[in-house]
């Protein structure tokens, strides 16, 4: 009789834009290396829906708390259009480690932005992934602070 032992580690560890390493893993590569204004967001929503664009903007006041160690901002894109605001959703120990937690006005910054579309009409909410971007020689993407 042949005894068998199987073993299974998980091991789920969490990176700083929230996402689970599972997901970070499974993140697409910027849809461009040109950074977007928020106007040029909400103008390609539908397409942009789930990608990762690159933006440029200072945090605009206090973030607020939205749970699972993100503060939501509101932010301004640094490109003087006629719709220069947004919310994107920062990882506070992003933040710290970037010093911009206790010095929001510190900036602006580049940063890799995972943009949601909820409905319709409604403004997209980007969920911020890191400020660099690696693709290794198979083609996996992956975003760092």
């Amino acid at each position: 009789m042949k005894t068998f032992a199987i073993v299974v580690l998980v091991s789920i560890a969490c990176s700083f834009s929230g996402f689970c390493a599972e997901q970070a893993g499974s993140l697409p590569p910027p849809v461009s290396k040109e950074k977007f204004t928020f106007q040029q967001i909400d103008q390609q929503k539908k397409e942009l829906k789930d990608k990762i664009v690159l933006i440029e903007v200072a945090l605009v006041g206090q973030g607020g708390d939205i749970g699972r160690g993100m503060l939501r901002y509101f932010t301004k894109d640094t490109s003087g259009s006629a719709m220069p605001y947004g919310r994107v959703d920062f990882p506070r120990d992003a933040l710290k480690k970037l010093g911009l937690l206790d010095n929001p006005e510190k900036g602006p910054l580049s940063v890799y932005v995972r943009l949601q579309v909820f409905g319709g009409n409604a403004a997209a909410i980007g969920e911020a992934v890191g400020t660099k971007v690696f693709t290794n020689p198979q083609g996996k993407t992956t975003y760092a602070w």
